[in-house]
């Protein structure tokens, strides 16, 4: 079956959008297919079966990929930008320096994939499964990452200004030297997360619980903790200035050597 469409494919986007216009009831069937470097920027590949396909330094830009299946596929520096991936399922696939810029992928698996030096600036990913995934040293900032599952997650350098992380799970991820700056963390979830040398300046960790998180020699100056729960965090070392501690759970922090010029409510025990 997967020779057949992919016959039907090299046939050109016409012959393609024909055949899924009169086989609507059917799904398109490319599993394992090699389809590395070719241009398929004019063929819909909405609901379709691409499991372990080579779609190495393929032009998919702006493509329609929701509700595809990619598990295992590699997409090593594939042009992705702009498409449409509405719960895709890329569970373990290789995104290593693919291009992801403004890509829709609300509510996709990206479970163990593979996103390292990846671009994905601008991209929608609220309330993906990222769970396990290697993101580290790539570009996410103004990402869209609300309600994400980012649990174990390797995020080291990566970019991440201005994102939106709000109820984002990212308990036990890695975030060492990653950049934040603005980047909205209300309501998320930074249980025993390791952030150490991270740059989180004018974050904002209002009602966040980072109970056990690794803060040390941070610089979070100006960020807002209010309500948040930081008991047992290491704050060793961590550049404080301005920073805003209302009704904020410290009990247990360790913030020796802590540079707490001009923060506000400091220290706080009340959990």
């Amino acid at each position: 079956m997967a020779g057949e469409h992919l016959a039907l494919l090299y046939r050109g986007p016409e012959i393609w959008a024909q055949w899924r216009q009169d086989n609507s009831h059917k799904s398109p069937n490319l599993a394992g297919c090699n389809l590395g470097q070719m241009d398929l920027q004019a063929f819909d590949l909405s609901n379709t079966n691409l499991t372990a396909a080579n779609l190495r330094g393929a032009n998919l830009t702006g493509v329609n990929l929701s509700n595809s299946l990619l598990c295992g596929a590699n997409l090593i520096e594939a042009q992705l930008t702009g498409i449409e991936g509405v719960t895709i399922n890329l569970h373990q696939a290789q995104l290593k320096g693919a291009d992801l810029r403004d890509a829709n992928l609300i509510g996709g698996d990206l479970s163990e994939a593979v996103l390292l030096e990846a671009e994905l600036s601008r991209a929608n990913l609220i309330g993906c499964g990222l769970k396990n995934a290697d993101i580290r040293r790539a570009e996410l900032e103004a990402a869209q990452l609300h309600r994400a599952d980012l649990r174990c997650a390797e995020l080291e350098a990566a970019n991440l200004i201005q994102a939106g992380l709000s109820q984002a799970n990212l308990s036990e991820a890695t975030l060492t030297g990653a950049y934040l700056y603005g980047a909205d963390l209300s309501r998320a979830n930074l249980r025993e997360a390791h952030c150490a040398q991270a740059y989180m300046v004018r974050a904002n960790f209002t009602d966040i619980n980072a109970e056990e998180v690794d803060l040390a020699w941070s610089n979070l100056s100006k960020v807002n903790f209010t309500r948040a729960n930081l008991r047992q965090a290491n704050l060793r070392g961590a550049r404080l200035h301005r920073a805003q501690f209302k009704q904020t759970c410290l009990e247990g922090a360790d913030w020796e050597l802590a540079n707490l010029e001009q923060a506000r409510g400091f220290p706080s025990l009340s959990c």
